[in-house]
């Protein structure tokens, strides 16, 4: 029973359709990736989607008012290249850690192929990026861009990239929930709380590493 069905899973997706079922059958696109190990493309969707998060900590901070544009983009590509995967392997390390107070049994590298695989809608952001830098250049990474550009044309072009973004995210979000429930074996609802755990774990080591020290020197 077990090989029949995965041979019927393998017949629904498989890696020529890989890419479109994690669109349109998302669930079904993880339990392949999930059991089959398949790590096709999983360092080089974890390096872009830390390439998405460096361009957009650099619009953040503003960083076109100190460098030049070359210089933007060398530090996005740089960074998101150095820290992307490292930074995902450390996130899917304490969701597979986490996940075993909520009985989820996926490992650091199923985790981490959930995590490339969700990243795909984040990814093409960078399109739109590409697009915004085509039409505004470095202003887009600079404090002054709403100075330099305003009216209704770009308000406009300024709000329809934003919710682009914004539905990205989601999109990712919603993707990650599903994949780390297929991979943990556990419900929606604990794979929410799997993905949210971290965080308040970080929270309460850093609130207790801050009291510890207060206790100390006061």
């Amino acid at each position: 029973m077990i090989e029949e069905n995965n041979y019927q899973q393998e017949a629904i997706v498989n890696p020529k359709n890989i890419l479109t079922k994690i669109v349109t059958s998302p669930k079904e696109a993880f339990i392949f990736i999930n059991d089959y190990k398949y790590n096709k493309h999983v360092t080089l969707f974890l390096i872009l989607s830390g390439i998405v998060s460096s361009f957009d900590k650099a619009i953040s901070k503003d960083m076109g008012n100190n460098l030049p544009l070359w210089g933007v983009i060398t530090y996005g590509i740089l960074i998101g290249i150095t820290f992307g995967w490292l930074i995902n392997f450390t996130y899917a390390f304490s969701i597979s850690w986490t996940g075993r107070l909520l009985k989820g049994s996926g490992d650091t590298q199923a985790i981490l192929r959930v995590i490339a695989y969700s990243s795909l809608p984040v990814i093409t952001s960078l399109f739109f990026l590409s697009l915004q830098i085509l039409i505004y250049g470095n202003a887009i990474f600079q404090s002054s861009f709403f100075d330099l550009y305003y009216g209704l044309f770009h308000t406009i072009i300024y709000w329809f990239f934003y919710f682009a973004d914004l539905v990205l995210i989601i999109w990712t979000v919603v993707l990650l929930v599903i994949g780390t429930s297929v991979a943990q074996k556990i419900s929606t609802g604990k794979a929410i709380l799997n993905l949210l755990l971290p965080a308040f774990l970080i929270m309460l080591i850093a609130l207790t590493i801050f009291i510890v020290v207060d206790l100390l020197f006061n």
